[in-house]
């Protein structure tokens, strides 16, 4: 009970800590549908990816362009991707104020106007989110049944476990998580994976040696802070992204 506790407290201690950090300005969804969109060439139907940002949201200070370098090598390879602004959206500039669920509620309603659009293959919409938004990204699996979601597949960088429960939605799940990570640490995550209903659904990759917002290339290798470490990691960075590639080529 004592662990579990410090465990809470600890990671209360991670967000707080995080939403200090110097931001810059949050990116504003000012796009179709109230959303920021990439959209690739041609008339489609196209795949489509909802993204989630971590607490600083999609413009954070330390990697204040990460989130359009990813949307653009997806919209490369002919994917639409919206970005879920769950922060930005309420006025905000950090996280504090959304739960999990009132950010998973905000991919729903992002996957939802996607289904809606014509040039969306209904059936290859993908939720990725990043840290405090890969949290809400699972928590969408255990708040929603399998159509309520609408999203057919699931991505998570790094995510912040401690509001996520066990699921019993079918949707396969590639989990990215850091080895060494004392941000959100990998248990929580694990745990829940291991008691969904679906576990082998889940594949779980861990990079060893890896820290928290190992994919950042902004980052240096290591940057210690006093709620824990950042660090970009190239060799995780470009296995990860082959993991992902994989995993969106088996929905085909």
């Amino acid at each position: 009970m004592l662990m579990r506790v410090l465990y809470v407290a600890l990671g209360i201690a991670a967000c707080i800590a995080l939403i200090l950090m110097p931001a810059s300005h949050v990116v504003a969804q000012t796009a179709d549908g109230g959303y920021k969109i990439f959209r690739p060439d041609g008339p489609g139907p196209h795949p489509a990816m909802v993204f989630l940002p971590g607490c600083s949201g999609f413009a954070p200070s330390h990697a204040p362009k990460h989130y359009e370098r990813v949307a653009e090598q997806f919209r490369g390879k002919r994917y639409v991707v919206v970005f879920a602004d769950y922060i930005g959206s309420r006025g905000l500039t950090n996280c504090m104020g959304v739960t999990h669920s009132e950010a998973a509620k905000d991919l729903v309603a992002a996957a939802a106007w996607l289904k809606s659009q014509p040039s969306i293959d209904p059936a290859r919409i993908t939720a990725l989110g990043w840290s405090y938004g890969g949290g809400a990204v699972l928590r969408a699996l255990s708040d929603y049944n399998t159509e309520q979601l609408i999203f057919s597949r699931a991505i998570v960088y790094f995510p912040d476990c401690r509001n996520v429960s066990p699921w019993k939605t079918k949707v396969p799940v590639l989990m990215l998580l850091a080895g060494e990570d004392n941000v959100n640490p990998n248990t929580a995550c694990q745990e829940a994976a291991k008691k969904s209903a679906i576990p082998d659904a889940v594949k779980i990759v861990v990079y060893p040696g890896a820290q928290h917002a190992f994919d950042m290339s902004e980052l240096p290798p290591k940057m210690s802070y006093s709620f824990g470490t950042l660090g970009y990691h190239p060799q995780a960075t470009a296995s990860a992204w082959e993991e992902i590639e994989r995993f969106l080529h088996s929905a085909r």
